[in-house]
């Protein structure tokens, strides 16, 4: 055998080795994501729900829902063609009155600040910026529970929606870990309870 034809089977094997890795890394990735739902509703006392509809070769929609007496979460992805629509939402029942306001929450601030939010936390502060209407509302209502849960949410943006009894976190992706649902319950149930 020459060398240049030990070079290539050499290549070969690496470009095995390669695709051998990325394989395990995906399976790896796939199972981990097929857990994520199973043991968030299993932490919180939950059940979980999914469904699909379509293929990989037609529109498609995969659908995920918890549920729960006070708290339930829903996550859809769409597929319609070349565009994908992902959306989430956490609603939890609040324990007691809370006012009718929206807040936005984000990782990067805002160009106006005519609406920004500041609670005299100097870290969540620094980190978080929550613009809002009502401004002087929503600092009440960014209790250290609170914002200690939003600290904890991967999402670049979050809208959080209090209306009709109800606390609403959303975002605009698919979780694809645990770690991207329990802020956002976190912050809906701290929120919920009103108290800090």
């Amino acid at each position: 055998m020459s060398e240049n034809e030990m070079m290539q089977w050499a290549g070969l094997a690496a470009g095995a080795v390669v695709v051998g890795f990325g394989i395990a890394g995906f399976v790896r990735f796939s199972r981990k994501l097929d857990a994520t739902w199973p043991d968030t509703a299993k932490k919180y006392g939950l059940t979980h729900t999914k469904t699909d509809e379509g293929s990989a070769f037609t529109n498609s929609k995969e659908h995920h829902a918890l549920s729960g007496p006070t708290l339930s979460v829903t996550s859809t992805r769409e597929r319609l063609g070349r565009t994908t629509r992902t959306s989430t939402a956490v609603v939890a029942t609040a324990a007691t009155a809370l006012p009718a306001l929206t807040m936005e929450v984000s990782r990067h601030r805002p160009k106006a600040t005519l609406h920004l939010v500041t609670t005299g936390d100097a870290k969540f502060d620094a980190l978080r910026f929550v613009t809002c209407e009502a401004r002087d509302a929503a600092a009440t209502l960014l209790t250290p529970r609170v914002r200690a849960a939003l600290l904890r949410c991967q999402h670049w943006t979050l809208r959080v929606t209090l209306a009709q009894g109800q606390v609403v976190v959303s975002f605009g992706e698919m979780p694809t870990s645990a770690a991207d649902l329990d802020g956002p319950i976190d912050a809906a149930l701290a929120l919920a309870r009103g108290t800090p």
